[in-house]
């Protein structure tokens, strides 16, 4: 958690409150300025010191309690922390100055509840200014956020529509089609199912920010056969995934976006087969589940242009939903991606951004 960005706030704070502090007791200075100069420099050191103490305690809290669940939580132990720590300074600072014979007036029972009560009500004050520009921020950063996931939802909408019409993956489709109808009509009506469920699955899941793992596994099923078809022993996919893992979910197209990104990159040939897997991998060590997507790499030797929207496009999707990012890993003989799954039941689908 950043420290807050508060140097106009002391530039302004810290003075005003020494001005304000050292008046009270003008009478007691024989309206002498230069005892009354000399106390604004010790007070500007003093409160210097107290604002910083100040500080560290609210990005402390921050720190261990971000979430905006544990909004009252953390204002109450913020605060607390505030009333006890000027308790504790003010009673060193009169003690000191006692001790010291810079009090210009006898420490009375009076005058210390004067300095606790003076010091809990600027620390209060301060607190209250640092919450309402805390939460200034987290607005504007939530306003900001909800136009970047419009904005990316608005792109995504735009990018799916394209694919469902994409003419080169409608005309491959129709052309494959055609030529099963000739030879095998039962293929050619398995093949014609299969690219009904592509485009049905396209435009339901057009709108969904996350879907199930078996629901995006069954719309690759139904996609690789129309590549398969395509393609034949040219490229294969295997799928090793748990059954307890299929009620995990994920954002839709992740698997489309990423099958697609192998076959434009690498050759595909009878003699060269491109082996896609699927394999869900547990991660002890951060007690989640990940979902790896491999390939074997037999780069094309012709430059490939790059398309808006493949890896790259996919890592920012999950940036704001607020997941970590997928982890590229190319040893020069497989090329996999790593994406996170999400458990059923997990916080995140409750306060989906």
């Amino acid at each position: 958690m950043e420290r807050p960005n508060d140097r106009w706030l002391r530039w302004i704070g810290i003075p005003l409150i020494v001005l304000l502090a050292n008046l009270l007791y003008l009478k007691e200075y024989h309206d002498n300025p230069v005892l009354y100069a000399g106390w604004v420099f010790i007070g500007m050191a003093y409160v210097t010191l107290a604002w910083e103490g100040s500080v560290s305690w609210v990005s402390y809290v921050r720190k261990h309690f971000p979430d905006a669940r544990n909004a009252f939580r953390r204002i109450v132990i913020t605060f607390s922390g505030y009333v006890l720590l000027s308790v504790v300074c003010q009673s060193l600072f009169i003690l000191l100055t006692d001790l010291s014979g810079l009090a210009i007036i006898p420490i009375t029972a009076r005058v210390y509840q004067a300095y606790i009560g003076i010091g809990i009500f600027c620390s209060l004050m301060l607190g209250t200014t640092y919450e309402i520009i805390y939460y200034l921020h987290q607005y504007r950063l939530a306003v900001a956020e909800a136009e970047a996931v419009q904005k990316s939802r608005i792109q995504g909408q735009f990018d799916s529509l394209k694919n469902q019409v994409n003419p080169h993956f409608l005309f491959n489709s129709l052309n494959s089609l055609s030529a099963l109808i000739s030879e095998d009509k039962h293929q050619a009506n398995q093949f014609l199912e299969e690219m009904s469920s592509v485009y049905r699955y396209l435009l339901q899941s057009n709108d969904r920010k996350v879907v199930t793992l078996q629901t995006e596994i069954n719309f690759i099923r139904s996609f690789f056969y129309l590549l398969k078809v395509r393609y034949g022993r040219a490229i294969d996919l295997k799928i090793d995934i748990e059954s307890c893992l299929l009620d995990c979910y994920l954002p839709p197209f992740s698997l489309q976006t990423l099958i697609e990104n192998a076959i434009r990159y690498n050759v595909v040939m009878a003699d060269r087969p491109l082996l896609i897997k699927l394999q869900a991998e547990p991660d002890a060590t951060r007690d989640a589940v990940f979902l790896r997507i491999s390939n074997n790499i037999q780069r094309k030797t012709l430059q490939v242009n790059k398309e808006a929207g493949s890896l790259a496009q996919l890592s920012e999707r999950f940036t704001l939903l607020r997941l970590p990012r997928p982890v590229i890993t190319d040893d020069g003989r497989q090329f996999s991606v790593q994406v996170p799954l999400i458990a059923k039941g997990a916080d995140f689908l409750v306060n989906l951004p």
